[in-house]
């Protein structure tokens, strides 16, 4: 699961427009699990990452991207993350529905743009 998943992801990445030339993108990443906050803000924040040639989202087991929802049916790694490309044009997201399976929805903003003359 953890290779597809990730592929798939990469590939609607890309194709989206989600990461600039230099891998670059904003991930969603919330503290409140970190820091004892009872105010009852979630304590979200856009974080600039840059994606490596090694790096795996999906099997890379980091806690922020541990998903809760996941947690109850399951004692293995499921991710669940937002993300937004740096122009904010491109935002998916990766979660896990209650019967087990991973899904990513991009959403592109319209090109109201003039297309150049060829």
């Amino acid at each position: 699961m953890p290779d597809k998943v990730n592929a798939s992801w990469f590939r609607m990445a890309t194709e989206y427009g989600l990461i600039n030339d230099d891998r670059e993108f904003l991930l969603s990443a919330c503290y409140a699990r970190y820091y004892e906050t009872d105010d009852g803000d979630d304590d979200l924040a856009w974080v600039q990452v840059r994606l490596l040639d090694g790096w795996d989202f999906v099997a890379s087991e980091v806690d922020m991207l541990r998903s809760g929802m996941a947690g109850l049916f399951t004692t293995r790694f499921v991710p669940e993350f937002t993300v937004a490309s740096l122009d904010g044009r491109t935002m998916m997201n990766t979660t896990v529905w209650g019967n087990g399976t991973v899904s990513t929805i991009a959403i592109r903003a319209h090109d109201d743009s003039p297309q150049s003359e060829r």
